[in-house]
Protein backbone atom coordinates (compact mmCIF):
# COMPACT_ATOMS: atom_id res chain seq x y z
CA UNK A 1 0.00 0.00 0.00
CA UNK A 2 1.67 3.36 -1.08
CA UNK A 3 1.51 6.40 0.91
CA UNK A 4 -0.44 9.13 0.10
CA UNK A 5 1.08 11.98 -1.41
CA UNK A 6 2.09 14.84 0.89
CA UNK A 7 0.21 18.27 0.82
CA UNK A 8 2.19 21.12 0.64
CA UNK A 9 0.36 24.06 1.19
CA UNK A 10 1.37 25.88 4.29
CA UNK A 11 4.51 27.95 3.89
CA UNK A 12 7.91 25.89 4.64
CA UNK A 13 8.86 29.24 7.03
CA UNK A 14 6.22 28.11 9.43
CA UNK A 15 7.49 23.65 9.04
CA UNK A 16 10.81 25.17 10.18
CA UNK A 17 10.43 27.15 12.89
CA UNK A 18 7.81 24.46 14.58
CA UNK A 19 10.91 21.83 14.11
CA UNK A 20 13.27 24.59 15.44
CA UNK A 21 11.14 25.25 18.38
CA UNK A 22 13.11 24.48 22.16
CA UNK A 23 11.79 21.30 23.65
CA UNK A 24 12.99 21.65 26.78
CA UNK A 25 9.87 24.39 27.11
CA UNK A 26 7.06 23.36 29.68
CA UNK A 27 4.14 22.38 27.73
CA UNK A 28 0.51 22.29 28.33
CA UNK A 29 -0.99 18.94 28.27
CA UNK A 30 -4.27 19.20 25.80
CA UNK A 31 -5.64 21.44 23.47
CA UNK A 32 -8.52 20.35 21.70
CA UNK A 33 -9.47 21.76 18.69
CA UNK A 34 -13.18 21.19 16.90
CA UNK A 35 -12.24 21.22 13.54
CA UNK A 36 -16.19 20.09 12.45
CA UNK A 37 -19.43 20.57 13.98
CA UNK A 38 -20.97 18.84 11.50
CA UNK A 39 -21.30 15.05 11.61
CA UNK A 40 -23.63 12.29 9.24
CA UNK A 41 -25.27 10.75 12.22
CA UNK A 42 -28.38 11.66 14.27
CA UNK A 43 -27.77 10.26 17.00
CA UNK A 44 -30.11 10.55 19.87
CA UNK A 45 -27.94 11.58 22.89
CA UNK A 46 -26.61 14.43 20.82
CA UNK A 47 -27.49 18.10 20.41
CA UNK A 48 -25.63 18.45 16.55
CA UNK A 49 -29.71 17.56 14.77
CA UNK A 50 -32.10 17.78 17.73
CA UNK A 51 -31.42 21.88 18.65
CA UNK A 52 -32.19 22.67 14.86
CA UNK A 53 -31.12 26.32 13.45
CA UNK A 54 -29.84 27.14 16.65
CA UNK A 55 -26.88 24.96 16.00
CA UNK A 56 -24.41 25.92 13.59
CA UNK A 57 -22.37 23.33 11.24
CA UNK A 58 -19.31 24.95 10.64
CA UNK A 59 -15.54 23.54 9.84
CA UNK A 60 -13.05 25.93 10.99
CA UNK A 61 -11.25 27.16 7.96
CA UNK A 62 -7.71 25.58 7.64
CA UNK A 63 -6.19 29.15 6.99
CA UNK A 64 -7.22 29.60 10.47
CA UNK A 65 -5.92 26.56 11.77
CA UNK A 66 -2.51 27.25 9.97
CA UNK A 67 -2.25 30.95 10.80
CA UNK A 68 -3.98 31.43 14.18
CA UNK A 69 -3.54 27.94 16.02
CA UNK A 70 0.06 26.55 14.22
CA UNK A 71 2.27 29.00 15.93
CA UNK A 72 0.90 27.61 19.38
CA UNK A 73 0.81 24.24 18.83
CA UNK A 74 4.06 23.39 20.48
CA UNK A 75 3.01 24.49 23.54
CA UNK A 76 0.63 21.90 23.84
CA UNK A 77 1.82 17.90 24.27
CA UNK A 78 -1.37 16.42 22.64
CA UNK A 79 -3.74 18.07 20.05
CA UNK A 80 -7.12 16.44 19.82
CA UNK A 81 -8.78 17.18 16.93
CA UNK A 82 -12.41 16.67 17.57
CA UNK A 83 -15.38 18.00 19.23
CA UNK A 84 -19.67 18.32 18.29
CA UNK A 85 -18.96 16.69 15.27
CA UNK A 86 -17.15 14.10 12.65
CA UNK A 87 -13.31 14.92 11.65
CA UNK A 88 -12.92 13.12 8.94
CA UNK A 89 -15.33 15.00 7.45
CA UNK A 90 -13.26 18.35 7.27
CA UNK A 91 -11.13 18.34 3.73
CA UNK A 92 -7.67 19.49 5.64
CA UNK A 93 -7.74 17.26 8.41
CA UNK A 94 -4.71 15.59 7.42
CA UNK A 95 -3.23 18.82 6.63
CA UNK A 96 -3.75 20.03 10.36
CA UNK A 97 -2.60 16.23 11.71
CA UNK A 98 0.84 17.26 9.24
CA UNK A 99 0.97 20.99 11.03
CA UNK A 100 0.77 19.38 14.67
CA UNK A 101 3.22 16.04 14.22
CA UNK A 102 5.51 18.93 13.03
CA UNK A 103 5.50 20.94 16.03
CA UNK A 104 6.30 17.62 18.18
CA UNK A 105 2.46 16.84 19.38
CA UNK A 106 0.88 13.81 19.99
CA UNK A 107 -1.77 13.91 17.81
CA UNK A 108 -6.02 12.02 17.97
CA UNK A 109 -9.56 11.95 17.27
CA UNK A 110 -12.44 10.77 17.42
CA UNK A 111 -14.76 9.46 14.92
CA UNK A 112 -17.98 7.62 14.74
CA UNK A 113 -15.79 4.90 12.63
CA UNK A 114 -18.33 5.36 9.51
CA UNK A 115 -15.64 7.02 7.90
CA UNK A 116 -13.12 4.61 8.20
CA UNK A 117 -12.73 3.77 4.69
CA UNK A 118 -9.39 2.07 2.70
CA UNK A 119 -8.39 5.33 2.28
CA UNK A 120 -8.70 7.36 5.42
CA UNK A 121 -6.98 4.07 7.30
CA UNK A 122 -4.55 4.75 5.21
CA UNK A 123 -3.62 7.79 5.87
CA UNK A 124 -4.55 7.56 9.46
CA UNK A 125 -1.51 5.40 9.56
CA UNK A 126 0.61 6.93 7.41
CA UNK A 127 0.30 10.38 8.91
CA UNK A 128 1.04 8.80 12.58
CA UNK A 129 -1.92 9.35 14.41
CA UNK A 130 -0.94 8.44 18.05
CA UNK A 131 -4.46 8.31 19.18
CA UNK A 132 -8.08 7.33 17.97
CA UNK A 133 -11.10 6.60 19.49
CA UNK A 134 -14.31 5.14 17.85
CA UNK A 135 -17.43 5.78 19.30
CA UNK A 136 -20.21 2.14 20.27
CA UNK A 137 -23.53 2.90 22.25
CA UNK A 138 -23.92 -1.26 21.44
CA UNK A 139 -22.55 -4.40 21.50
CA UNK A 140 -25.36 -5.56 18.78
CA UNK A 141 -26.79 -3.73 15.72
CA UNK A 142 -30.19 -3.49 17.53
CA UNK A 143 -28.99 -1.64 20.77
CA UNK A 144 -26.35 0.63 19.03
CA UNK A 145 -28.27 1.47 15.62
CA UNK A 146 -31.39 2.36 18.08
CA UNK A 147 -29.22 5.16 19.83
CA UNK A 148 -26.43 5.84 17.47
CA UNK A 149 -29.34 6.66 14.60
CA UNK A 150 -27.90 6.20 10.57
CA UNK A 151 -24.83 4.37 12.34
CA UNK A 152 -24.19 0.88 10.50
CA UNK A 153 -23.11 -1.73 12.89
CA UNK A 154 -22.17 -4.14 11.13
CA UNK A 155 -19.97 -2.04 8.56
CA UNK A 156 -18.52 -0.19 12.01
CA UNK A 157 -17.14 -3.57 13.10
CA UNK A 158 -15.72 -4.37 9.60
CA UNK A 159 -14.12 -0.55 9.20
CA UNK A 160 -12.41 -0.98 13.03
CA UNK A 161 -11.33 -4.49 12.20
CA UNK A 162 -9.58 -3.38 8.33
CA UNK A 163 -7.87 -0.80 10.90
CA UNK A 164 -6.60 -3.06 13.35
CA UNK A 165 -5.01 -5.82 10.68
CA UNK A 166 -3.50 -2.40 8.37
CA UNK A 167 -2.18 -1.80 11.72
CA UNK A 168 -0.78 -4.54 12.07
CA UNK A 169 0.91 -5.02 9.14
CA UNK A 170 2.81 -1.15 10.17
CA UNK A 171 6.32 -2.16 11.90
CA UNK A 172 6.27 0.39 14.36
CA UNK A 173 2.69 1.91 14.11
CA UNK A 174 2.17 4.74 17.23
CA UNK A 175 -1.78 4.11 16.53
CA UNK A 176 -3.62 3.50 19.84
CA UNK A 177 -6.92 2.32 18.94
CA UNK A 178 -9.81 2.95 21.94
CA UNK A 179 -13.35 1.99 21.56
CA UNK A 180 -15.78 4.02 23.70
CA UNK A 181 -19.01 3.36 24.95
CA UNK A 182 -21.81 5.65 26.40
CA UNK A 183 -23.26 4.19 29.28
CA UNK A 184 -27.18 4.35 29.18
CA UNK A 185 -30.03 2.67 30.52
CA UNK A 186 -31.03 1.30 27.24
CA UNK A 187 -27.51 -0.25 26.16
CA UNK A 188 -25.94 -1.01 29.84
CA UNK A 189 -26.64 -4.25 29.85
CA UNK A 190 -24.73 -4.72 26.42
CA UNK A 191 -21.55 -3.73 28.31
CA UNK A 192 -19.85 -6.69 29.14
CA UNK A 193 -20.33 -8.23 25.75
CA UNK A 194 -18.80 -4.85 24.56
CA UNK A 195 -15.61 -5.25 26.14
CA UNK A 196 -15.64 -8.58 24.48
CA UNK A 197 -15.99 -7.32 21.29
CA UNK A 198 -13.05 -4.65 21.44
CA UNK A 199 -10.94 -7.85 22.75
CA UNK A 200 -11.73 -8.92 19.30
CA UNK A 201 -11.65 -6.05 16.88
CA UNK A 202 -7.92 -6.03 18.40
CA UNK A 203 -8.87 -2.91 20.54
CA UNK A 204 -5.96 -1.58 22.70
CA UNK A 205 -8.81 0.00 25.03
CA UNK A 206 -12.26 -0.29 25.82
CA UNK A 207 -14.15 3.24 27.51
CA UNK A 208 -17.00 3.34 29.05
CA UNK A 209 -18.13 6.85 29.43
CA UNK A 210 -21.44 8.43 30.85
CA UNK A 211 -24.40 10.90 29.55
CA UNK A 212 -23.51 14.07 30.82
CA UNK A 213 -25.42 16.44 28.91
CA UNK A 214 -29.00 15.80 28.23
CA UNK A 215 -31.21 18.41 26.13
CA UNK A 216 -34.23 16.91 27.29
CA UNK A 217 -35.65 15.44 30.96
CA UNK A 218 -36.28 11.97 28.88
CA UNK A 219 -32.92 12.22 27.82
CA UNK A 220 -31.71 13.17 31.48
CA UNK A 221 -33.38 9.70 32.78
CA UNK A 222 -31.39 7.54 30.93
CA UNK A 223 -28.35 8.21 33.12
CA UNK A 224 -26.89 5.73 34.90
CA UNK A 225 -24.96 7.64 37.22
CA UNK A 226 -26.63 8.99 40.92
CA UNK A 227 -25.48 9.40 44.66
CA UNK A 228 -26.60 5.80 44.33
CA UNK A 229 -26.37 3.66 41.96
CA UNK A 230 -28.18 1.38 40.70
CA UNK A 231 -26.84 -2.28 42.03
CA UNK A 232 -27.16 -3.66 38.78
CA UNK A 233 -25.18 -1.42 36.57
CA UNK A 234 -22.37 -1.42 39.53
CA UNK A 235 -22.45 -5.21 38.83
CA UNK A 236 -22.22 -4.96 34.69
CA UNK A 237 -19.54 -2.18 35.41
CA UNK A 238 -17.51 -5.51 37.82
CA UNK A 239 -18.64 -7.87 35.05
CA UNK A 240 -16.89 -5.84 32.34
CA UNK A 241 -13.87 -5.75 33.95
CA UNK A 242 -13.85 -9.34 34.87
CA UNK A 243 -14.06 -9.83 31.41
CA UNK A 244 -11.47 -7.80 30.08
CA UNK A 245 -9.23 -8.73 32.61
CA UNK A 246 -9.97 -12.53 31.23
CA UNK A 247 -9.10 -11.03 27.96
CA UNK A 248 -6.38 -9.21 28.28
CA UNK A 249 -7.58 -5.75 27.40
CA UNK A 250 -7.19 -2.51 29.03
CA UNK A 251 -10.32 -1.30 30.27
CA UNK A 252 -11.82 2.06 32.16
CA UNK A 253 -15.40 2.87 33.45
CA UNK A 254 -16.14 6.16 34.48
CA UNK A 255 -17.82 6.17 38.15
CA UNK A 256 -21.22 5.60 38.15
CA UNK A 257 -21.43 7.32 41.86
CA UNK A 258 -21.84 11.14 41.51
CA UNK A 259 -19.71 13.04 44.18
CA UNK A 260 -19.95 16.39 45.08
CA UNK A 261 -16.73 16.82 46.69
CA UNK A 262 -14.78 17.08 43.00
CA UNK A 263 -12.71 20.19 42.83
CA UNK A 264 -12.18 20.45 39.07
CA UNK A 265 -13.78 18.07 36.32
CA UNK A 266 -11.30 15.42 34.55
CA UNK A 267 -11.29 18.09 31.24
CA UNK A 268 -9.10 19.67 33.17
CA UNK A 269 -10.39 23.12 32.24
CA UNK A 270 -7.53 25.48 33.98
CA UNK A 271 -4.91 23.52 32.45
CA UNK A 272 -5.97 22.38 28.68
CA UNK A 273 -8.26 24.97 26.00
CA UNK A 274 -10.97 23.94 23.55
CA UNK A 275 -11.21 25.54 20.36
CA UNK A 276 -14.51 25.30 18.88
CA UNK A 277 -15.68 25.22 15.02
CA UNK A 278 -16.33 28.87 14.86
CA UNK A 279 -12.70 30.15 16.61
CA UNK A 280 -13.98 30.49 19.90
CA UNK A 281 -11.49 29.92 22.86
CA UNK A 282 -13.61 27.99 25.35
CA UNK A 283 -13.10 26.01 28.27
CA UNK A 284 -14.28 22.86 27.44
CA UNK A 285 -16.65 21.38 24.62
CA UNK A 286 -19.34 21.73 26.55
CA UNK A 287 -19.14 25.77 27.39
CA UNK A 288 -17.95 25.75 23.60
CA UNK A 289 -20.97 23.93 21.93
CA UNK A 290 -21.70 26.43 18.94
CA UNK A 291 -24.97 27.16 19.20
CA UNK A 292 -26.08 30.91 18.55
CA UNK A 293 -28.21 31.06 21.62
CA UNK A 294 -28.40 29.19 25.31
CA UNK A 295 -28.86 25.59 24.62
CA UNK A 296 -31.38 23.20 26.78
CA UNK A 297 -30.11 21.44 29.69
CA UNK A 298 -31.40 19.56 31.96
CA UNK A 299 -29.53 18.45 35.62
CA UNK A 300 -30.82 16.65 38.02
CA UNK A 301 -34.83 16.99 36.58
CA UNK A 302 -34.51 20.96 36.44
CA UNK A 303 -34.34 22.54 33.04
CA UNK A 304 -30.69 24.61 33.34
CA UNK A 305 -29.76 25.99 30.37
CA UNK A 306 -26.25 26.06 28.63
CA UNK A 307 -25.26 29.51 28.07
CA UNK A 308 -21.29 29.45 25.89
CA UNK A 309 -18.49 30.52 27.41
CA UNK A 310 -15.62 32.15 24.87
CA UNK A 311 -12.39 33.77 26.52
CA UNK A 312 -11.96 35.83 22.95
CA UNK A 313 -11.41 35.04 19.05
CA UNK A 314 -8.46 33.01 18.32
CA UNK A 315 -8.04 35.17 15.23
CA UNK A 316 -7.38 37.84 17.53
CA UNK A 317 -4.45 35.53 19.39
CA UNK A 318 -4.93 32.48 21.19
CA UNK A 319 -2.16 33.82 24.00
CA UNK A 320 -4.61 36.51 24.44
CA UNK A 321 -7.36 34.84 24.88
CA UNK A 322 -5.32 32.27 27.04
CA UNK A 323 -4.21 34.92 29.33
CA UNK A 324 -7.25 37.23 29.37
CA UNK A 325 -8.93 38.19 31.87
CA UNK A 326 -12.35 36.68 31.78
CA UNK A 327 -10.27 33.06 31.99
CA UNK A 328 -8.20 34.36 34.47
CA UNK A 329 -11.36 34.97 36.69
CA UNK A 330 -12.50 31.53 35.55
CA UNK A 331 -9.55 29.73 36.57
CA UNK A 332 -9.82 32.04 40.18
CA UNK A 333 -12.89 30.10 41.05
CA UNK A 334 -11.46 26.64 41.12
CA UNK A 335 -7.98 27.38 42.20
CA UNK A 336 -10.22 29.13 45.54
CA UNK A 337 -11.75 25.71 45.48
CA UNK A 338 -8.49 24.05 45.82
CA UNK A 339 -7.32 26.58 48.35
CA UNK A 340 -10.03 25.65 50.08
CA UNK A 341 -10.10 21.77 49.92
CA UNK A 342 -6.48 22.12 51.70
CA UNK A 343 -7.08 24.15 54.38
CA UNK A 344 -10.90 21.81 55.01
CA UNK A 345 -8.41 19.11 55.82
CA UNK A 346 -6.42 20.74 58.28
CA UNK A 347 -10.03 22.00 59.71
CA UNK A 348 -11.37 18.58 59.92
CA UNK A 349 -8.36 17.90 61.74
CA UNK A 350 -8.97 20.25 64.35
CA UNK A 351 -12.71 21.08 64.33
CA UNK A 352 -13.68 17.26 63.13
CA UNK A 353 -16.08 18.54 60.34
CA UNK A 354 -15.18 19.69 56.46
CA UNK A 355 -16.87 23.20 55.80
CA UNK A 356 -18.42 23.63 52.31
CA UNK A 357 -15.89 24.19 49.45
CA UNK A 358 -16.61 27.26 47.41
CA UNK A 359 -18.20 26.82 44.55
CA UNK A 360 -17.00 26.21 41.13
CA UNK A 361 -17.76 28.96 38.00
CA UNK A 362 -21.11 29.86 37.38
CA UNK A 363 -21.04 28.04 33.91
CA UNK A 364 -19.86 24.86 35.76
CA UNK A 365 -22.35 24.73 38.30
CA UNK A 366 -24.59 22.76 36.76
CA UNK A 367 -22.67 20.23 34.70
CA UNK A 368 -22.28 16.68 35.48
CA UNK A 369 -18.75 16.82 35.00
CA UNK A 370 -18.38 18.75 38.68
CA UNK A 371 -19.67 15.43 40.61
CA UNK A 372 -17.03 13.36 39.06
CA UNK A 373 -18.68 11.22 36.58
Amino acid sequence: MSNPAPHTSWPDRLLAWLRGRQKSAARWPVLQVEVTSRCLMRCSFCPNKPLGAAWRHADLPWEVFRDHIGPHLGRFELIYLQGWGEPLLHRDLWQMVRLAKAAGCRVGFTSCGGLLTEENVARILAEGVDLLSVSFAGASAGVHQSLRIGSNFEGLVANVRRLTERRAAVPGASLHLELHYLMMRPNMHELPAFVRLAADLGADEAVATNLTYAFTPELDNLRVFGPSPEPAHLALVAEAEREAARLGIKFRAYPLTASDAVMACDAQPTETAFINSLGQVTPCVYLGMPVIKPAPRYFEGADRPLTPLSFGDVRDGLLAAWEGRPRKAFCAAFQRRKTSAHASLLFAVAEGELPAMPPPPEPCQHCYKMLGV
